[in-house]
């Protein structure tokens, strides 16, 4: 009998995405491992299909000269023993205990509905902080419904939620917010204005309770984020779980729903979650990501504030690594390379 290993595709450690195949013995060991992902061009195509998808009024139809790069950490699980040493003598790879990949008591259907959840609220996150920034007006979409949650057959992909308990609502985390401080078993009202066409309508829903921490609430639903008017933003990049593309992806947005070229030519990678607000927050997998954009030939490296420390002990090359705490710091990096500041 033959096994196969996976590789999982990841933006932030510990993620599941995608499955690769090595032929090996059937014994495997407990070890998973980490070493640097494909880099993902957010103004670009991934099979046919632009990674960011937008139309309206406000689109910017002259294509950048520059890229954008999304970078990802490459997990290599269901190893055998040959495979575990081999991937433990490449420099380019972390071996990791198992647990690293899938906590204890988590599956891996667990993980990747945990880290698909995270992958959808950095996009919302991402359009929310880029139409901010743009001054653009936002309203709050349902992505999707829970499988077996109280919301489930109640909303719809695509319905707009308007208020929450007769408070008016534009941005996820708003929802959120509301819903943080109720208890398992609650009833929220929603006003939600259906994708399908018609009249604003309330919905009562009964919050469950998230399986991974007990007595939070759960309203059983992903959000999304959406301008008001008849700009559409959307993003088509499957295959990766967490939230560590929020800065790249945010970027992204702004550059193509604005004049001009935002990159000025310049070829930039980067990783880091973001908020609704634009804050950046640090990630998993720091080094694995600055050796795969070093290789590409990446200018400069966006590094959240928090992973400077460990970012500095890996090789970068030529590369320069800028130190970010918010988009803003990124936005003027690349307006003003010189003047950024680097982790020191």
């Amino acid at each position: 009998m033959k096994r196969r290993t996976q590789t999982l595709l990841v933006g932030a450690v510990p993620i599941v995405a995608l499955a690769g195949v090595l032929s090996a013995p059937q014994l495997s060991v407990p070890f998973a491992a980490q070493g640097p992902g494909p880099l993902f061009d957010v103004l670009g195509d991934v099979e046919g299909k632009s990674v960011i998808e937008v139309s309206g009024s406000a689109v910017d139809s002259k294509p950048s000269a520059g890229e954008l790069d999304m970078t990802t950490v490459a997990v290599h699980h269901n190893l055998s023993l040959p495979q575990t040493i081999a991937m433990w003598l490449n420099p380019d790879n972390e071996v990791v205990p198992i647990e690293a990949v899938f906590p204890p008591g988590q599956s891996q259907e667990d993980v990747e509905a945990e880290n698909k959840a995270a992958f959808t609220e950095s996009e919302a996150n991402a359009t929310s902080a880029a139409l901010a920034e743009l001054g653009l007006p936002t309203e709050v979409t349902v992505a999707y419904t829970v499988p077996g949650s109280a919301a489930e057959g109640k909303l719809r992909e695509g319905d707009v939620i308007v208020a929450v308990d007769g408070k008016e609502v534009a941005k996820p985390d708003v929802v959120k917010q509301e819903v943080s401080g109720r208890h398992p078993g609650d009833q929220v009202k929603l006003t939600v204005r259906p994708a399908a066409g018609g009249d604003k309508r309330d919905i009562t829903v009964k919050l469950g309770e998230n399986p991974h921490v007990e007595g939070l609430p759960m309203l059983g639903i992903g959000m999304s984020t959406q301008a008001t008017g008849d700009t559409k933003v959307e993003y088509q990049l499957s295959g990766i779980g967490g939230p560590s593309a929020g800065l790249m992806l945010t970027l992204g947005v702004i550059d193509k729903l604005s004049p001009g070229d935002l990159t000025e030519g310049h070829h930039i990678a980067g990783t880091g979650t973001i908020d609704a607000t634009g804050k950046v927050g640090e990630i998993g997998g720091i080094k694995h990501k600055i050796s795969a954009a070093r290789d590409a030939g990446a200018e400069m490296f966006f590094v959240p504030a928090g992973n400077c420390v460990e970012a500095l002990t890996a090789d970068r090359g030529n590369m320069q690594l800028i130190k970010v705490s918010k988009l803003g710091d990124a936005l003027d990096a690349i307006k003003n390379p010189g003047a950024a500041a680097r982790c020191s």
